[in-house]
């Protein structure tokens, strides 16, 4: 069950990046990425720059949001790993002190 909600969420991860990617860069495009603070561009140039702008500032927000969830995804897998591992580890003695 375990494996199946970090799978889920690992999944939801990613989807969820590439919808921040892809959010930025579209709002870039068409101009309304800033709100009312900036005027939409008005030639080509200007609309490829602020569309290049919007592809960046998305990789900076989806690599903090996803890179936190991707941690607790990876901290989930170590932690399922070594409670297998402790479950098959055959517990022996410690050697008696010289």
């Amino acid at each position: 069950m375990n494996r199946l909600l970090i799978g889920i969420l690992d999944i939801i991860n990613k989807l969820l990046a590439l919808l921040i990617i892809i959010s930025a860069t579209v709002e870039g495009y068409r101009g309304d990425f800033a709100g009312s603070y900036f005027a939409a561009p008005a030639g080509l140039a200007q609309q490829v720059l602020w569309t290049v702008i919007g592809f960046i500032i998305g990789l900076a927000l989806a690599g903090i949001f996803s890179g936190f969830i991707a941690a607790i995804v990876t901290i989930a897998r170590e932690l399922v790993a070594l409670r297998e591992l402790m479950a098959v580890r055959v517990w022996t003695n410690p050697p008696p002190p010289p």
